[in-house]
């Protein structure tokens, strides 16, 4: 499934590039935080809009080493009504099991939705999280969840952070300086994560 996803996820890519310019003009900064970084990868963002996955794999080299790009999904529920009815028709799903996605296993405790990605990750992987865990429209940062943070500790990857910001019809990506998350707990772990994403916010 790896080398399905990498073809997808790269021929995907130009559509939805030229669409998303289409409404927005895009700046994308720091990428010279890529070179000489490789997977197991954990690519951590805030949440600001359904195609935040998308954004950040347009982010990254064309056929690079980082694809294909993993990510959580939700799939219980979602507060707009036209995404839970194509929630309902398992639509979103299908989309999602397409491009990369997987499910949350929200509800079910932190050792169950990292499961996953944690074998993604041994088996020398890229995954996208986003800690807060839904999309936030305000300018300030959500409340980040500890999964993420468990995730890292558990895997010991190393961490990307991302911020977006979209302003208008503006979205500046900025891609920060890759990390290794070393906390006693969980909790202080997230608030490093948040702290560090928080630092890359454009000014």
């Amino acid at each position: 499934m790896k080398y399905w996803y990498w073809f997808i996820q790269n021929l995907m890519r130009p559509a939805v590039w030229i669409l998303i310019q289409l409404f927005y003009r895009v700046e994308i900064r720091g990428r010279e935080n890529l070179s000489k970084i490789k997977p197991p990868l954990i690519i951590v963002s805030n949440h600001k809009t359904l195609f935040d996955g998308f954004l950040i794999l347009i982010a990254l080299p064309w056929f690079s080493r980082f694809l294909p790009g993993r990510y959580m999904t939700e799939e219980l529920h979602f507060r707009g009504p036209v995404l839970e009815f194509l929630r309902k028709l398992r639509v979103l799903q299908f989309i999602y099991r397409l491009t990369g996605g997987f499910p949350s296993y929200r509800g079910e405790g932190v050792e169950k939705a990292i499961e996953h990605p944690l074998k993604l990750l041994r088996r020398k992987g890229t995954v996208l999280m986003f800690p807060e865990g839904k999309l936030v429209r305000e300018d300030n940062l959500g409340v980040f969840y500890n999964g993420t943070a468990a995730l890292v500790a558990k895997s010991g990857a190393p961490v990307l952070p991302f911020f977006i910001k979209i302003e208008r019809r503006k979205i500046i990506i900025t891609i920060g300086e890759i990390f290794k998350l070393d906390a006693l707990n969980f909790e202080e772990g997230t608030a490093f994560l948040k702290a560090k994403i928080e630092n890359l916010r454009p000014s």
